[in-house]
């Protein structure tokens, strides 16, 4: 999704980001009630974790998200300045206050599953790169006492911290390596790949010096050269650090690239093609190391103010020519999060793997990052 703060409408608000395609929750599941292939035994038998979310907190995205079974939800804001002022963090807390709010704060793993079992959603907030830190916007500790437990460096472009994705080439700041050392001394996960760049990646996954760095959101430069997708290189070095690289559902970054730039809007990408970059991803760094961070933003409205022009973060050979962002067919909303399940069980993946992929993996990886 585009950095930067954001009006947070619910998904019925006219003009907001909706798939036209997706479809409602419930009649999801029972279509496919008959003929379920054992997603259901699995989904029941872990915590399903939502990698990376944009889509606001409201009652009809938490009815979407009980319809996949979803117990926990990384939700990615931005915001402005956490000393004042109105910005994303204030709305998703008054999100939260609200009666008979589906959803509550997760600063920990326990936090975490004790909410999910008590049958509320939990939340993690993150955010897509750390461009607002700074003494001009309040220190990464405020935000963390927020509760900020995610964080990335640069969104495509460079920042003051590192390269983004269209400069792969540029590595780490000073302030970028103050800002990998306050992830760590806070207890924070750090989230690299995709939107930053892969030298300022690889110089802030060893600068983590062993603890766990994730790629919340993306998919495998070797299966498609989308510039804003990621190495094997990357890959292999979150795996490594003991990280989660997580596969997202977006349309484009799983089949747009250079040579069909020329299209105005590249056709809609396949679920079996999503499926292929979780297979490739599992066969580079093994099931430990695989998740899923489909990017939805239901409820997002197609034009926000941003720090920069849009067209300065994403080029042609990125992104359709599109407000906004189309989603695999088969997996265009998180109540089609089935589909996914049953096409890695009819993949041959073992019910261990697609669990650790549905959830196990990102609680592993926030227990490792927050102690608990």
């Amino acid at each position: 999704m585009p950095d930067g703060p954001v009006a947070m409408e619910g998904p019925e608000t006219p003009g907001a980001r909706r798939d036209p395609v997706a479809p409602d929750g419930a009649d999801t599941l029972e279509a496919h009630a008959a003929e379920d292939g054992g997603w259901r035994a699995v989904h029941a038998s872990t915590l399903v974790v939502d990698g990376l979310d944009c889509s606001p907190p409201t009652d009809a995205y938490a009815a979407r998200l009980r319809a996949a079974g979803v117990g926990c939800v990384h939700l990615t804001i931005e915001d402005q300045d956490p000393r004042g002022g109105h910005h994303p963090f204030e709305t998703v807390g008054a999100m939260l206050d609200a009666p008979g709010s589906s959803f509550r704060l997760a600063t920990t793993v326990a936090e975490v599953e004790a909410i999910a079992g008590e049958g509320h959603i939990a939340l993690v907030l993150g955010r897509q790169a750390s461009d607002p830190v700074g003494v001009e916007h309040g220190t990464l500790a405020e935000y963390h006492a927020l509760g900020l437990r995610i964080t990335g460096i640069a969104y495509n472009r460079p920042n003051r911290y590192g390269g983004g994705c269209l400069v792969p080439e540029m590595g780490l700041t000073a302030d970028g390596r103050a800002l990998v050392d306050d992830v760590g001394r806070l207890g924070m996960l750090l989230d690299v790949g995709g939107h930053t760049g892969e030298r300022t990646s690889l110089e802030a996954i060893e600068r983590s010096d062993g603890r766990p760095v994730i790629c919340s959101h993306t998919a495998l430069s070797a299966l498609n050269p989308n510039r804003r997708n990621t190495s094997d290189r990357v890959c292999e070095a979150i795996a490594r650090s003991g990280g989660v690289v997580g596969v997202l559902a977006v349309s484009d970054f799983l089949a747009r690239n250079a040579a069909n730039a020329h299209e105005p809007v590249t056709p809609r990408a396949s679920l079996s093609l999503m499926l292929d970059h979780l297979d490739g991803l599992r066969r580079l760094v093994g099931a430990d190391h695989v998740g899923l961070g489909p990017d939805f933003e239901e409820g997002l409205p197609l034009h926000g103010p941003m720090p920069y022009p849009i067209a300065d973060a994403f080029t042609p050979e990125m992104v359709s020519d599109r407000d906004d962002l189309l989603f695999v067919d088969g997996f265009a909303s998180i109540d089609q999060l089935p589909n996914v399940t049953r096409g890695l069980l009819d993949r041959g993946w073992p019910d261990d793997d697609v669990r650790k992929v549905l959830g196990a993996n990102w609680l592993r990886v926030y227990r490792a990052a927050w102690g608990g």
